[in-house]
């Protein structure tokens, strides 16, 4: 199929899209340092009046913190369009969990946003345990974590990252901290963020599109392109982050379509 043939393709598959649910981390910027091309895509979205919202697995922060950044950064993004892993698993908490004791590791945004959801977060005999990116991690409390997993509490993480990207390279993200804890207890947690279902119902239940009317944007495969997996949401893969085209070559999870970045995404519209 020649370069024509592959873009006219790919405009036939994105002119169905009604709703882009885009990742920030190594989509949109990359630590403090915004993507080229990025904000003009979301302008391009806006001119031809194609609905967006932003979802971020990086429970490091909280939703107030990164429509700050973006705002920073020259675009203007309204509270309901910023998405978030920390959403997720408050909700799930909320409904299928009341009143439930809560030992959280998490830095002051996640906690934050677990008091503001009226969470009962404990110090001791919790009845679950919850791990996110916390930036501010401390040896006692992941020694408490597994202590009380052993006991019985029940494991949960707030989305699988391994890495969480920056500009000088990747740091350890929540998927790690949890690899640290099952490594010690043995236990495997129920994650939240993207790829799980609990996110896509989320996603579904917000926008209120339908599967086949969203396109899900990222910069990782096991993420971002996972969570297309059995569904019929559209996948794209922009290769300005964590992704690099010999990891998609190898992989098993597949994007229904992939860019070098936003900037050449904007080009098909």
């Amino acid at each position: 199929m020649n370069g024509m043939a592959v873009k006219s393709k790919a405009q036939d598959i994105l002119h169905k899209v009604k709703c882009f649910i885009l990742d920030l981390d190594g989509t949109v910027y990359l630590g403090g340092k915004l993507l080229d091309g990025a904000i003009e895509f979301l302008e391009t979205l806006e001119k031809n009046k194609i609905a967006f919202k932003f979802f971020t697995n990086n429970s490091s922060k909280n939703a107030k913190f990164y429509i700050n950044k973006i705002h920073h950064m020259g675009y203007d993004v309204k509270e309901n369009a910023m998405l978030i892993s920390n959403h997720v698993i408050i909700r799930h908490l909320q409904e299928e969990m009341p009143g439930k004791k809560v030992f959280l590791l998490g830095n002051e945004y996640l906690t934050s946003d677990f008091q503001t959801s009226n969470i009962h977060l404990v110090e001791e005999e919790p009845d679950v345990v919850v791990v996110g990116f916390d930036t501010t991690l401390a040896y006692e409390k992941v020694s408490k974590a597994c202590k009380f997993i052993r006991e019985g509490a029940v494991f949960l993480g707030v989305h699988p990252d391994f890495n969480c990207p920056t500009e000088d390279g990747f740091i350890p993200d929540c998927g790690s901290i949890c690899a640290m804890i099952t490594a010690s207890t043995g236990v495997s947690p129920e994650y939240f963020g993207k790829p799980t279902t609990h996110t896509l119902q989320y996603i579904l239940k917000n926008t209120g599109f339908k599967e086949e009317e969203i396109a899900v944007v990222g910069d990782r495969l096991y993420t971002d392109i996972a969570l297309g997996k059995g569904n019929d949401l559209v996948t794209i893969l922009v290769l300005s982050g964590e992704t690099k085209i010999n990891d998609l070559q190898s992989s098993k999870i597949q994007p229904t379509l992939q860019f070098d970045s936003l900037k050449e995404l904007g080009t098909y519209f």
